[in-house]
């Protein structure tokens, strides 16, 4: 018999174990994970760290005395979602004996509550070595949001585009805080557009604005230009990708949170060219990795940075309530 109880601190090492086991299944799909946690040691400092979170709670499922899922979780509230469940790559793991249905009865059990308390926006992340796993999710009315994808630098060669553009590269900086504050409306108008239809507000676009701005400034920042005569044709920004806590995240990786091609100069071959400079200085640089994600019905996002070679190796997930639950139980 299956029983739910909350986290306690002798469950802790066996939750440990649970994660060291899966990850150690998720790096038969994708090798360039970081090893050292498949070691439970390392597992349970992830653990331990997580819950240290002000806002964090979790359950396993026991049987008898044999932890054989765990489920953390934790209460969040901002302005573009409101208050939210999230649920993080590290905080959920089954044993691989159980029928992956497991995760199912998790949700079910923490989501009571969740319900209770007027939570109704649900969000995961979830590891993508598994297909049976993210058919849970999927099955439990979970849809896709953003995924998350790594690129090997080891054997990157640079593909010429069909088209070659006539570009020049150079590097950004103070000089260009104009004009990426510009180049800021390229991917949110786009996102707002056909078929991701992503809402950019007034007050969204300002702070987007002004991030962008900050790069000119920013030091830890690589930041590349490419440039057409005397338009900017597109831009790269990258950040050194430095977790030790991270599962998902290689050694010696950089993070891609920003690119964009001019819009007025779409489907020349600019995209590829500014990928394939950027990513051989990257690799000249010493870099081994880039970590990439893009939102999920951005058509052109989804397609172009797999064909770069990107592998997708998590994905974030999210479930609406309908908040008429609260009190339309058919009485």
């Amino acid at each position: 018999m299956i029983q739910f109880i909350g986290v306690e601190e002798n469950h802790i090492r066996q939750m440990a174990t649970l994660l060291a086991k899966r990850h150690e299944r998720e790096r038969k799909s994708f090798v360039f994970l970081p090893e050292k946690f498949e070691e439970i040691d390392e597992a349970e400092n992830v653990i331990r760290k997580m819950l240290e979170r002000p806002y964090i709670s979790g359950i396993v499922a026991v049987r008898g005395i044999e932890v054989i899922g765990y489920l953390l979780y934790e209460f969040k509230e901002d302005a573009e979602r409101g208050r939210y469940v999230w649920m993080d790559y590290e905080a959920i793991a089954i044993s691989e004996k159980e029928n992956p249905s497991l995760l199912r009865l998790l949700y079910a059990d923490a989501g009571a509550e969740w319900i209770k308390h007027g939570y109704f926006h649900h969000v995961l992340m979830v590891p993508l070595g598994n297909p049976a796993i993210v058919e849970q999710w999927l099955n439990q009315s979970f849809y896709y949001e953003q995924k998350y994808a790594v690129l090997p630098l080891e054997n990157f060669e640079p593909k010429l585009p069909a088209q070659k553009p006539n570009l020049s590269f150079r590097r950004g900086g103070k000089e260009d805080a104009p004009l990426l504050k510009k180049m800021a409306l390229w991917n949110s108008i786009h996102q707002a557009e056909a078929p991701s239809w992503l809402p950019i507000t007034k007050e969204t676009m300002h702070n987007i604005k002004n991030a962008y701005e900050a790069l000119s400034e920013d030091q830890e920042a690589y930041l590349w230009l490419a440039e057409q005569g005397e338009r900017v044709a597109g831009f790269h920004v990258y950040y050194r990708k430095d977790n030790p806590l991270s599962l998902v995240a290689p050694t010696n990786c950089v993070d891609l949170p920003a690119a964009s091609t001019n819009p007025e100069l779409r489907g020349r071959g600019i995209g590829r060219a500014l990928a394939n400079h950027c990513f051989t200085e990257l690799k000249n640089e010493g870099f081994d990795f880039i970590f990439a994600d893009w939102h999920t019905p951005n058509h052109l996002a989804s397609s172009f940075w797999p064909r770069l070679g990107f592998k997708p190796v998590m994905v974030r997930m999210s479930r609406q309530i309908d908040p008429r639950i609260a009190w339309a139980r058919g009485q």
